[in-house]
Parts: C-alpha cells; sequence; structure tokens
C-alpha cells in the first residue's frame, strides 16, 4: 500500500478525488441550523377548572394529576402552579431520555385515565410538548387602516397560511399565538325565561340534548351494514335558534332563539392576545425540521405564501418578524471566516517552520481532513451548526500534528540519504502507534463531551464529535496519503536557507539547549521550579467566579412584564400600549413585538413556554440594528423602566446561552403550610433584594388577590324557590357564561356559550343587582337573597415534586455573575443565622444547580474514561512510569489553562471546562511524541536524552504554533462564549508545549537515571 501511494500517482488521485466528492457532497446535503437542537425533555398540562379557588384547584385538580403522572419513571421533575380556575403542571423528563415521543404518549394516557377521577366542570387535561423547541420563522398578520379592525378575517386568512405551511415539505409544527377564538354567544333574556319559568341550566340542558352528536347504533343484516344517524345535529347560527325549549301556555313551541340573541363573535375576555408593532394580530410560529437546511426550505416558506400574500387584501399585513436563517447564515460566515484565516495562519505557520515543501504537503492536510470530517458528519448525522462548525475551527490546528511528524520524520530519513519508499516505511513503522496512541487519548479526553447526557451536553457535544472525526481523518491521511505525498514529492536539498528548511532561529534553538542541559543535568531542581507554575493555576482558580454559559451575542432580547396577579389581560393591554410607546421611540430598537397572556413564541433555542394562561403577563420580543447595541440598551432600559413603572414587574433579559433556567438566582423553600412559607420567602427576599446588583425579586407565593364572597341567605333563597347551586350557576352565567354545546365548522369545533344578558360582571357594587330567574316564574335581584364582601383569596399555589414550595428568584444586572451574587446572598444569610423551622428546607436552583449539574454528568464518566486512557497509554509503552509521566503532564495543563484564563480576566465557565478536557488531550499528544523518541535512544546519556528531544522539538513547535494559530480568530473574534474557550486551550497548549520540552525530559531523566533501557 504505502509503495503504491509514493510510487503510483493514480492510486492517490482517486484516494484524494474520493474524499472531495465525499466531503463536497456532504457539505451540501448537510442539514444546517444555527444551534444544535435540543431534545424536548419539557411538556406543560393545563386544565381549567372554572371558578375555583387556588386551593380547589390543587386539591380536585393538581394532586390528582400529580398522583398519576408520577407513575412514570422517566419523569425527573414535576413542578406545577395551582391558580384561581387553573391548573399548570410542567413535566421535565429525565436527561437520558433521548427519544420523550412515547413518554408523552404514555402521558396522556395516564391524563385520560385519571378524567373520571377530577370534577365535572373541569376541562378535558391539554398536554403540550412543543414548548421547548424554538420556532424558525415567526410570521406577523396585522390590520392596516383605521377601519374597524376584523380579527375574524385576520384568523382565518392566519387558519389558510398554518394550513399551507403545514403541507410544506420539512415543516415540523405550526402554532398561532394571539388568535381570538371564536364562539357562538347565545344572549338569554331574564325576563322572558321568567315568564316561561324556566331557569338558565334548564336551557343549557335542553341545548345539550338538541345536539345529536351521539352514535345512533349501526345496522347490519346479512348483505349489508349501515351507520344509523339521527338529524338535529347543531351546524349554524340558524339551527341553534331552532332549538325547541318548552310549550307556551297557548299550546305555541317556543324555540331558542324568542328567548335569546344568537351572535358569532370573538370570545371576550381574551385568553391571549399579540401585538405586533403595537397593533393587535396574530403571530405564525414555524417549525422547521432537523434533517433540512434552514436557507433552502425559509426559500420554500416564501415561495409557498407569496400567492397568498398577492391576494391579501390591503389592510392585512403579512410580514416576517423573526427569520433564524440570516442568524444561521451569518453565524457560519463568522465561524467559515475563522476557519480560513485559522488556515491562512497555520500555512504561513507552516511556511516559517519546515520550508515551503514540506509545508506545502502538510498543510494538503488540512482541507483532506476537514472533508473527510463532513463525510463523516453527514453520515453520523451531526448536522453544520455553530458548536460543528466550531469543532472543526477547533481541530483545524491538530489536524496537521500527524501529518507535521510523519512529513518532518520522512524528510530527515530524506536527508540522512534513505530513499523514498524505506523512508516513508520507516518512518510509519515506528509512529504508528506511538501516533495510534496520542490520536485515542486525545480522542478519550473529549469522549466525556460525547457521551454527556442532557441538554447541555447536547448544546457542545458537537465540538466534540467533529474534533472527534477530524482525528480519526487526521491519523487515516496522515499515514496514508500524506506519506505517500512526502514520499514522491520530498526532494533532499542542498544548503540552509529558510525558504528550503524553515527558519532555524539559532539563537532561540541554543537558549534552548541551554535550559535544557541544566534540566537533564538537575532533574530534581527542574521537576519542581516547572511544576510551580501550573500550581499557580490552580491557585488562581480558586479566584475565579464560576459561570455556566456566557450570555448570547444577539441583536435581540426579550422584555418581561408581571402586573399585579389580579390585573385582567384588558389591564395588561392598556399597560403594555403605554411601555409599548415609550420603548418603540428608543432610537437603537428597530421593532417590538408582544404577546399577552402567555409566552411570545420562542426565538431562541432555551427560551421556554410557562406561563400559560396568565393574563396579568406579558413578554415581549425586542429587535434592535446590532448586538452590541442590545448589550449597550438593556441596563438603560432596566433601570429607567424601574424608575418610571413602579407598579409593575419589568425584566429586561439578555438571552443565553446554554440550557434553560427560570432566573439567574433561586432560593427554594418547601414546607407543607402556606403562611409560613410566604413569611420565610419574604425574609429570604429582603435578604436577597439588599444586594445592589440584583434589580428585581419575585416570590412564586404571591400576594393574595381580591375575590367577591356571595353569602347565600338559604331561607330566603329557598322561599324564592332557589338553592345555592342555583345561585352559583346563574351568576356563572351573568358573568363569563357557560359553555352547553359545540358546533362543527369543518375541522374547527366552536362552543356555543350561554350567557344572561346582565351586563353585570366587572363592578362588585353592581353584582348585587342581577335578576336572578327563579322556578316560581319570578325575577328576583341577588341582594334580596345574599350579601357580598370582598375577602383576601390565594393566587397562586406552587409545588415542586408534589411538596409545597416557595421559589425566591433573583434577577440581576446586565453583565454580573449569578455566583457572585449568590456567594453574597449566602454570606449575608450565615449572618444574619438565618434558619428554617423543622418540616422545613432551603435549596439553590438556578443556573447554580444547572451548572452543578453539568459538571456532574460531565464527570460521570471520568473514571471508565480514565481507565481506557490510562490503558491506551500503558500498552502503547509498556512502561507505568511513563504513564505517570504522560498522566501528570495533563494534570498540570489544566493549571496552566486556568492561569491562561485568569490572567485574561474571564469567568470559569462550563465552556473553560471544556477547553481544558480538550487541552489534556493535546498535553497527552506533546508528551506522547517526546517520550517516544526518548524510548527509541540507543542509550541514556544526557547527550543521547538532549538530541532526542531536540529531534522531536522541531514538530512540538510547528504543531503547538498551529493549533494557537487556528484558535486565534476565535480570540480575536470577541463575543463571550468563544475566547475563554479558545483562550484556555490555545493559551494552555503554548504554555504546556514549553515546558514540557523541558519537565517531560527532566522527570524522565528523574525516573529513568539508574536503568540501562528506557523502559
Amino acid at each position: 500500500m504505502i509503495r503504491a501511494l509514493v510510487t503510483n500517482g493514480r492510486i492517490a488521485s482517486l484516494f484524494i478525488a474520493i474524499i472531495l466528492v465525499a466531503g463536497i457532497g456532504a457539505l451540501d446535503s448537510l442539514p444546517r441550523m444555527e444551534d444544535p437542537e435540543l431534545t424536548n425533555r419539557f411538556a406543560t398540562v393545563v386544565t381549567p377548572l372554572p371558578g375555583a379557588t387556588a386551593e380547589r384547584v390543587e386539591a380536585l385538580v393538581t394532586e390528582v394529576l400529580e398522583s398519576e403522572l408520577r407513575r412514570l419513571e422517566q419523569l425527573k421533575l414535576i413542578s406545577s402552579s395551582s391558580r384561581p380556575g387553573i391548573s399548570v403542571i410542567q413535566l421535565e423528563l429525565k436527561d437520558e431520555i433521548m427519544d420523550p415521543k412515547p413518554v408523552w404518549s404514555r402521558a396522556r394516557d395516564l391524563l385520560d385515565d385519571a378524567r373520571p377521577k377530577l370534577p365535572t366542570e373541569a376541562a378535558q387535561p391539554n398536554l403540550d410538548d412543543e414548548i421547548a423547541y424554538a420556532f424558525t420563522q415567526i410570521i406577523g398578520l396585522s390590520w392596516q387602516g383605521d377601519s374597524e379592525r376584523r380579527l375574524d378575517m385576520l384568523n382565518r386568512y392566519a387558519k389558510e397560511i398554518q394550513s399551507r405551511l403545514r403541507q410544506l415539505p420539512g415543516t415540523a409544527f405550526v402554532k398561532l399565538v394571539g388568535e381570538p377564538k371564536e364562539e357562538f354567544l347565545v344572549s338569554l333574556d331574564g325576563s322572558k325565561l321568567n315568564q316561561l319559568q324556566l331557569s338558565p341550566a334548564q336551557i343549557a340542558q335542553r341545548l345539550r340534548q338538541a345536539d345529536a352528536k351521539v352514535s345512533a347504533g349501526e345496522l347490519v343484516n346479512d348483505n349489508y351494514r349501515a351507520q344509523i344517524e339521527v338529524s338535529g345535529e347543531l351546524k349554524s347560527l340558524e339551527r341553534i335558534a331552532e332549538v325547541p325549549l318548552v310549550m307556551d301556555p297557548s299550546g305555541q313551541l317556543v324555540r331558542l332563539g324568542q328567548v335569546a340573541e344568537i351572535s358569532r363573535q370573538a370570545q371576550w375576555p381574551p385568553a391571549e392576545t399579540s401585538l405586533i408593532d403595537g397593533e393587535a394580530g396574530i403571530l405564525i410560529g414555524v417549525r422547521m425540521l432537523p434533517q433540512y437546511r434552514v436557507d433552502r426550505w425559509s426559500a420554500q416558506v416564501k415561495a409557498q405564501l407569496a400567492p397568498l400574500q398577492a391576494e391579501l387584501p390591503q389592510n392585512v399585513k403579512l410580514e416576517w418578524l423573526f427569520e433564524q436563517e440570516g442568524y444561521t447564515q451569518t453565524r457560519l460566515s463568522e465561524l467559515m471566516e475563522n476557519l480560513i484565516q485559522g488556515f491562512v495562519l497555520i500555512l504561513l505557520v507552516l511556511l516559517l517552520t519546515l520550508g515551503w515543501r514540506n509545508a506545502l504537503i502538510v498543510a494538503a492536510a488540512l482541507p483532506l481532513t476537514a472533508l473527510f470530517t463532513l463525510a463523516v458528519m453527514k453520515y453520523y448525522g451531526l448536522p453544520i451548526h455553530q458548536m460543528s462548525v466550531t469543532g472543526l475551527v477547533v481541530a483545524l490546528g491538530i489536524m496537521v500534528d500527524n501529518a507535521i511528524v510523519i512529513v518532518d520524520a520522512i524528510a530527515a530519513r530524506r536527508r540522512a540519504g534513505m530513499d523514498a519508499i524505506k523512508a516513508v516505511k520507516e518512518t510509519v513503522r515506528h509512529f504508528w502507534l506511538p501516533l495510534a496512541g496520542s490520536t485515542i487519548t486525545t480522542i478519550l479526553a473529549f469522549m466525556p463531551i460525547v457521551i454527556m447526557p442532557g441538554p447541555a451536553g447536547e448544546f457542545v457535544g458537537g465540538i466534540a464529535l467533529a474534533v472527534i472525526f477530524a482525528l480519526i481523518g487526521s491519523y487515516a491521511i496522515s499515514h496514508t496519503l500524506i506519506a505517500g505525498l512526502a514520499g514522491r514529492f520530498y526532494r533532499p536539498e542542498q544548503g540552509d536557507s529558510a525558504w528550503q528548511h524553515g527558519l532555524a532561529l539559532k539563537p532561540l534553538a541554543a537558549a534552548y539547549n541551554k535550559a535544557l542541559s541544566w534540566a537533564i543535568a538537575k532533574p530534581l531542581a527542574a521537576v519542581l521550579l516547572l511544576s510551580s507554575v501550573p500550581v499557580l493555576g490552580f491557585f488562581a482558580a480558586g479566584k475565579l467566579p464560576e459561570q455556566f454559559f456566557p450570555t448570547s451575542d444577539r441583536d435581540m432580547f426579550h422584555i418581561e412584564v408581571r402586573l399585579d396577579p389580579s390585573s385582567s389581560i384588558m389591564a395588561t393591554r392598556r399597560f403594555v400600549d403605554q411601555l409599548h410607546a415609550e420603548l418603540i421611540a428608543h432610537p437603537d430598537i428597530d421593532r417590538i413585538d408582544w404577546t399577552l397572556g402567555n409566552n411570545t413564541p420562542s426565538f431562541y433555542y432555551n427560551l421556554m413556554q410557562r406561563q400559560s394562561g396568565t393574563p396579568f403577563y406579558a413578554q415581549a420580543m425586542v429587535k434592535t440594528p446590532h448586538f452590541s447595541k442590545a448589550n449597550r440598551v438593556i441596563p438603560e432600559l432596566q433601570k429607567r423602566l424601574d424608575e418610571a413603572y413602579p407598579e409593575a414587574q419589568i425584566l429586561v433579559r439578555k438571552l443565553e446561552q446554554g440550557p434553560p433556567f427560570n432566573a439567574p438566582v433561586e432560593l427554594r423553600i418547601y414546607g407543607p403550610d402556606l403562611d409560613q412559607l410566604q413569611d420565610l420567602g419574604e425574609q429570604l427576599r429582603l435578604v436577597l433584594s439588599r444586594v445592589p446588583q440584583v434589580t428585581h425579586t419575585r416570590a412564586t407565593l404571591s400576594a393574595a388577590t381580591p375575590k367577591v364572597k356571595v353569602n347565600v341567605d338559604e331561607e330566603a333563597a329557598l322561599a324564592a324557590g332557589l338553592t345555592a347551586s342555583d345561585v352559583a350557576q346563574q351568576l356563572q352565567m351573568s358573568t363569563t357564561g357557560v359553555v352547553g354545546a359545540n358546533l362543527l365548522e369543518q375541522t374547527e369545533s366552536l362552543d356555543i356559550r350561554l350567557k344572561l344578558n346582565d351586563a353585570n360582571r366587572a363592578k362588585t357594587n353592581r353584582l348585587e343587582s342581577i335578576e336572578l330567574v327563579s322556578s316560581q316564574g319570578k325575577g328576583i335581584v341577588l341582594a334580596a337573597i345574599a350579601d357580598t364582601q370582598i375577602i383576601a383569596s390565594r393566587s397562586v399555589i406552587p409545588r415542586r415534586d408534589g411538596e409545597r414550595v416557595n421559589v425566591i428568584e433573583g434577577y440581576i444586572q446586565a453583565g454580573i455573575l449569578p455566583s457572585v451574587v449568590l456567594t453574597q446572598v449566602q454570606d449575608r444569610l450565615a449572618e444574619q443565622g438565618f434558619q428554617v423551622p423543622s418540616g422545613y428546607r432551603v435549596e439553590i436552583g438556578g443556573e447554580s444547580q444547572k451548572r452543578d449539574e453539568a459538571v456532574g454528568k460531565l464527570l460521570s464518566h471520568i473514571g471508565v474514561i480514565a481507565v481506557l486512557l490510562l490503558t491506551t497509554v500503558v500498552l502503547s509503552f509498556n512502561s507505568f512510569r511513563m504513564t505517570a509521566i504522560i498522566m501528570l503532564s495533563a494534570f498540570q495543563s489544566t493549571g496552566l489553562g486556568l492561569l491562561c484564563v485568569y490572567a485574561f480576566g474571564y469567568a470559569f465557565g462550563f465552556n473553560v471546562i471544556i477547553a481544558l478536557l480538550g487541552l489534556m488531550g493535546l498535553a497527552i499528544n506533546a508528551a506522547i511524541v517526546i517520550l517516544a523518541e526518548l524510548k527509541s535512544m540507543p542509550s541514556r546519556s544526557n547527550q543521547d536524552v538532549i538530541e532526542a528531544v531536540n529531534s522531536c522539538g522541531r514538530h512540538i513547535g510547528s504543531t503547538t504554533i498551529t493549533t494557537v494559530g487556528g484558535f486565534t480568530p476565535l480570540i480575536l473574534a470577541g463575543g463571550g462564549f468563544w475566547p475563554p474557550f479558545a483562550v484556555a486551550i490555545a493559551g494552555g497548549t503554548l504554555l504546556t508545549s514549553m515546558l514540557s520540552l523541558l519537565w517531560v525530559p527532566a522527570l524522565y531523566r528523574l525516573w529513568f537515571k539508574d536503568k540501562t533501557e528506557a523502559s
């Protein structure tokens, strides 16, 4: 094989052609997206229970459903919020679950099993498992002009768009947000009902009985079968009006249309509302399947909607509010620029260190290995996104390591007089095992990132996979194609010109040889002195602030608004209108789009949907011209809005990298008594709010909301022919109304809501004037049989894993690390001697908990990886002492990487931990190459050690500089995510290589001093 690659250019050309075709084909067909797709391990279960207090919702709905759902063994966390009239349960699966669809299917079955245990007035529990994915596009449909806003027309167009996009190949999910829920309103005339002696409950029963949507059986005989259908199904407004109620005293049939006004209208008040640039509209979130390229799919979406857009009336506007494609192209273009810059830097380094001929041969390994990596990514199913492309950038300097060693060794043998074939064979035979060992150990160093479960592993796993694929390709290509090219094209040249052999740097070489001679002569002193440098790094690490992931460099951010829990969605709308007018006037804000009563559709991969059914909540998606302007605007707006709107809690939040969390700082208090939980929570919240860097605090067990209590005089009610249950039903009819039936319109089911036409529902002083319908045919006002009073009612009861909990959330200033704030809070609590009573406990949540979980998952497989790594090294060298030298070198490299992070002033984040794992692999590489040369020495004299180290110093120096060169564009690119990562690896590699060229031979001299053989 080696002979053929050296002598037969056609075979080498065919191999190169195969790699080119496979790599370019993969580049064209691989899916493209901005960020890695995280497995959907989150779902929300929403169950309305109209009219119930939070306590009743907790007891009758939440506890029942939680008990049933806990049968899911895949469940990691179940948390809930029981609010007046609605139960919201949030589910999170274990990190090991990679295919959640069967689990969610099982969860739906369990909810169906629990349905008979719920109150009859409770709605069917609805499980939404689409909350954890970001939308690829968000489209806005709004009304333009001064004419009356036809939200019903917008709704029909939105549904048409939804239908067309669902038919488009590559579309995974389409969601409408802010769509008006249409219904048929039956407004009953109370006086006419009194005359007919009909109660509203009887009307509702007549309506349900008239709706013949139930099975009437099936006719079957020896020849055929046929279904039986009873006519009378509610199909139109006219059919609703024709529903018979009762015979009047004159014998005439009275129909529903004679005692009620029937109309089709939007549900009021709406559950949620969307504002597009300040105007009411509908948001359409569209998500792409991960197997598609976002640029091509986005073009297909626009082509699909172009005919409809051309047909829209002038007062209906269709616009794209968010497109992931632009961010994907920008992010990938930046990374590709980094890749090209790194390639140019590496080529320049190779020209300076190896000479032009060897540099070009080694440089050929870069595109070949990159294309090989893309081909393997295609086979494996790893898309092109910022993490996988970054993996290529990380691997850039490593790609040429094997090639440098092989080409430099072949060149040395050729200069010594060997013929080409023998030089190549000898080099491959000598280096295949050490380089295999170094490649495998580097792969093992990145393996914890690959096998790390959970969202953090899914987020950064692409980096490690791309590096591993590149390492495999680098080893295979270097020992075959590159070795063959070196044997075929390298010519021993006369002279010592730098153009031919690279820069000699004789003063630097002389200084190094002097230092090496001292290290060999005094190995113990050299080892102790050199080891002190990484020890400084470990000491410096104790002063580094901790961080999970840095914030994102995005030209978007989001604003969350929370009013008093008693606020209606109309009050929220008035407040948002006022806030929007002030914000949109800011010169650095391009546009703002709002969602009220729910979360805005996710436009970033870790924005969670957790605010379903909250009329006092609003969230905005804010766009600025550039991420630098967003970074400047966020703290400015936070301070200004806090001063201008003290009646609301307004959070101006940057987009975060990594797995999601609710708040940067969280303190959770568990216990049985709600009053005690609230009191303890207030104490914690007070301490948290006094930390200067904290902008807002929030307790999930919030203050009470007002409730109108109706005290019925049962004797007076009985005399009027009413019971307390009748009063409650009729009050509901007069306020929110009751859904009596539904009407099927094509594929949509519309509610038919019955409501007494009394308008007294907004003011409590008019509630008593509501006229009730009695069975005696007389109208009676509520004040005659009851009195009303306003009392306090709990607005929410939060639970976590079946326990009542009060979560104190702390939101901090932009640029402040959560770990710094958390440390201050813990110190202040310790100073105050804060303690909780027996039966209560406090735990830390937020970013700190997520970070600890991720680090624990990352390190959970370290033991197995370490054993495999040790086994590889021991088998490569057949020496435990050499293995110890290599492992100590790897350990020291982490201290050197931390020293670089400290020197540059970065935080100790999860990205730094990942970088340190990669750095350890590179340090092992350098140590293996040095020890391989030392092991091959014919004797052990000091001069032999110096010559052996010098023989590999050239390619170690070259590989170190190329590695640093490959990371330089990431360091210079700026931002919060990549510079700390690149500094840890590049700076650590530089220091590790410098120390290894002295420390490894010194320790070798120390440990092998009295041996006649190296092993």
